[in-house]
């Protein structure tokens, strides 16, 4: 078996969506084990997220568990500043199951969480003289590392 090199050596997290559970029909495999095709239900589609520009890191880590491994998979990013209006909007995301859809900068995506468990979005904020701000995670356990979404 040969692995090719990558195309992509530097991939850059551009975009950042999510989409509560209840909006999603389904998940079905594509070409592979490591492709995913999302299904929304009618009227439904991603939501975008704003984040500051080059703050976002994806990580994966295995963990092994009596029922076997796990991935936990952690999506940090930068949201700037504070306003009353960014309150409710967080509000209604904040500890919900949901799909994150993470697009690098070639157009690709990757998917984190599914139907059985969505990941749930957590705010650290943080007021400084030197800046203003949240810490947002989107976390979730896995028995799979994140795919990439097809369609």
């Amino acid at each position: 078996m040969t692995i090719a090199k990558n195309t992509n050596l530097i991939p850059m997290v551009c975009k950042i969506f999510f989409a509560p559970l209840i909006d999603v029909d389904s998940i079905t495999n594509a070409a592979d084990r490591f492709h995913r095709s999302v299904t929304f239900e009618t009227g439904k589609t991603w939501q975008e997220v704003y984040f500051t520009p080059g703050t976002a890191e994806l990580t994966e880590k295995p963990k092994d568990t009596d029922a076997g491994e796990l991935i936990e998979q952690s999506l940090k990013f930068i949201f700037p500043g504070d306003g009353d209006g960014n309150l409710a909007s967080m509000d209604a995301i904040l500890n919900r199951p949901a799909l994150v859809k993470i697009q690098f900068q070639d157009a690709t995506s990757k998917l984190m969480g599914d139907t059985a468990n969505g990941a749930k979005l957590t705010q650290l904020s943080q007021f400084s003289a030197k800046g203003a701000g949240s810490t947002l995670e989107f976390s979730c356990m896995a028995i799979y590392r994140a795919c990439w979404i097809t369609g």
